[in-house]
Formats: C-alpha cells, sequence, structure tokens
C-alpha cells in the first residue's frame, strides 16, 4: 500500500511539473506474502485470532475470495506465564449455528448478519471451549487485569509472537449528554461525552468503541485511541464520536452524533503502549497522494498487524428526546 501512495505521489509530481520531459521507467518490486494477525483478548473474555495471508499490491481482491486469504491449521499458543491454553480453529459455515448465536459470534468479530452472505467462510482461532462461552458467558481461558499475554504462532516454516498486557481497567466517572451545537440540529441529535480522571503517571493509554441502540461496536473513524500526555493529573470531558461501520456512508450533517430517544453505550479500555502504537499510526497513516506517509507500528515479531490487550468496561446512557 506504501507502495502504491509512492507511486501515486510520483505521477502525480510528473503531471504537475510540465515542463520536465525524460521519462523515468519505475520498476516496483513484488511484495512477498507475509502472515497477517488481527488478535484480541480482553478482560472477562477469550483470546480471538483473526490469521490471514498479505496480498500483493497490486493484486486483485474478490469479495468472494476473502476466504482464501485465511491461514489454516496453525499451531497457536497464548501464554501468561502461569497458565497457557493452544487455540482452536473454527470456521463459521461449520458451526450450524442458528441465526442468533451466528450474528452474535460475527458482532463479536466485527462482521454482521448481511456480511456472512458475502463473507461465508470466516475462520478464527479462540479457546475451544468458545461456543460454552457465547451461551453462557464463561471459559476456561480468559484475560485478566493487570496480566502479560505472550503469543505464539506456527504456521508450516513461519513463526510469529508477541506480546501484550491488559493493565488495570481505570473506566470513566460518567458519561453525560449536550445539546448539539447548531441549534438548527438540536431538536433531533445531540452529543454525548466522557469524564474521567487522568492518573497523575504518564503512561496511560485508552481507546473507545461506541453503540447506538442494538447497533454492534463501532471505533470512531478518525481517531479511537488517545495517551495522557497533555491530561496528566486532570479530570476532562471528551466529546464522543459515535462511530459507524466502515461500510456506511457517512453523513457530514449527523456523524458523531446520536438521535434524541437513543441508547448510546461506550466502550472504555485500557490499553498498553504497543496497542496505543499501532492504532494511532494505523489511523494517522497519509491519505491522498499528497499526504505523509506514517509507518504502522506492529508489537509481532515475524508477522503483519496486533496482538492487542484490553481493559475495558462498558458505560450506557439514554439520550432524552
Amino acid at each position: 500500500m506504501k507502495a502504491l501512495r509512492l507511486l501515486s505521489m510520483i505521477l502525480a509530481a510528473a503531471v504537475l511539473s510540465v515542463s520536465c520531459t525524460k521519462e523515468i521507467d519505475i520498476e516496483i518490486p513484488e511484495s512477498a506474502s507475509q502472515l497477517v494477525v488481527e488478535g484480541t483478548i480482553e478482560n472477562g473474555v477469550p483470546p480471538i485470532l483473526l490469521l490471514t495471508r498479505s496480498a500483493k499490491i497490486f493484486s486483485a481482491i474478490e469479495i468472494s475470495d476473502i476466504s482464501s486469504f485465511f491461514v489454516h491449521d496453525a499451531q497457536i499458543i497464548v501464554s501468561s506465564g502461569s497458565d497457557s491454553v493452544q487455540l482452536q480453529e473454527f470456521c463459521l459455515q461449520n458451526l450450524n449455528l442458528p441465526p442468533d448465536q451466528l450474528d452474535q459470534v460475527l458482532r463479536t468479530l466485527g462482521f454482521t448478519i448481511a456480511d456472512s452472505s458475502v463473507l461465508p467462510n470466516i475462520c478464527i482461532y479462540t479457546v475451544p471451549d468458545i461456543l460454552n462461552y457465547f451461551l453462557n458467558g464463561t471459559a476456561a481461558f480468559t484475560g485478566k487485569e493487570n496480566t502479560t499475554y505472550n503469543l505464539f504462532i506456527r504456521s508450516g516454516n513461519e513463526i510469529a509472537t508477541a506480546s501484550t498486557r491488559i493493565p488495570t481497567a481505570l473506566g470513566l466517572d460518567s458519561l453525560a449528554v449536550r445539546p448539539h451545537p447548531n441549534a438548527g440540529a438540536a431538536d433531533s441529535l445531540a452529543a454525548v461525552y466522557a469524564y474521567f480522571t487522568v492518573p497523575n503517571t504518564y503512561g496511560n493509554f485508552v481507546r473507545y468503541w461506541t453503540k447506538r441502540n442494538s447497533e454492534q461496536f463501532f471505533p470512531p473513524r478518525s481517531q479511537s485511541v488517545y495517551d495522557d500526555r497533555l491530561f496528566s493529573g486532570l479530570s476532562i470531558g471528551l466529546p464522543l464520536e459515535r462511530g459507524q461501520s466502515p461500510s456506511e456512508k457517512i453523513d457530514i450533517n449527523t456523524y458523531s452524533y446520536f438521535w434524541k430517544g437513543d441508547t448510546a453505550s461506550v466502550k472504555w479500555a485500557n490499553i498498553d503502549y504497543q496497542t496505543f502504537d499501532f492504532y494511532y499510526t494505523l489511523e494517522n497513516d497519509g491519505q491522498g497522494p499528497f499526504s505523509s506517509p506514517v509507518r504502522i507500528k506492529s508489537n509481532l515479531t515475524g508477522a503483519l498487524g496486533i496482538w492487542a490487550g484490553y481493559a475495558s468496561r462498558t458505560y450506557t446512557v439514554i439520550v432524552p428526546r
């Protein structure tokens, strides 16, 4: 992707510099396929991991072929030092779950029922008793606060490792609803603010998601992670940006606001620095040919992606009509 952006910049500069007539041939080397990890472990929740393989920069990707990118039969172990579990691969089309349970599983993974008809063979690695967790909320291996979790992946001759820490969940002090700043929109829309106290020691990082009514949780489109560099020791109020599905078109007149009568939910998670650094660089990566590209910082060795630990709390407020 970075090479594609570099090429776009070069081509744009060539068009703008009309006085330059020298032809330049640029050969973009083929990119090597790599393991890609999107793994999480959360307090009270089992580890869940998507393992795929990267595509070549200029390769054509069809939605119907997405299942071909999943990596199967890998050995994946999560260990806390005192306890460990070997993750098991589950492909959703083989589970024969009723629609409501399938919907719950897909929502946990960031998909929806509508997506399941397009991506029928989503495969995940998780604990062997994951169905028991979805049925009654318990599993033999779940995340705990103040615990470091090491990840080991072996796929054929490839090995990838990572480490993440679930810190202490500091949570929020409260949620509050404020009127829309534009009087013309205040009859139907409102803003939700999170109020919290930042410890007076630097090194506290957070990520958040929001949910409107029965929708699933989504991170904000612009920035979902924050550090305490400017707010150490302060009590502050942060306007929350309502997250939306990546496939949903943004309406600039309503984006980030909630409607009156909504039940607004916020998932607020404390994270370690490496998880913050990954999402900060991912969300601030250069967009467009004239922006400055940012190197996305993974915490994995031998693979791309993220192994993230979350110490989360969930809060709800009803927006008055």
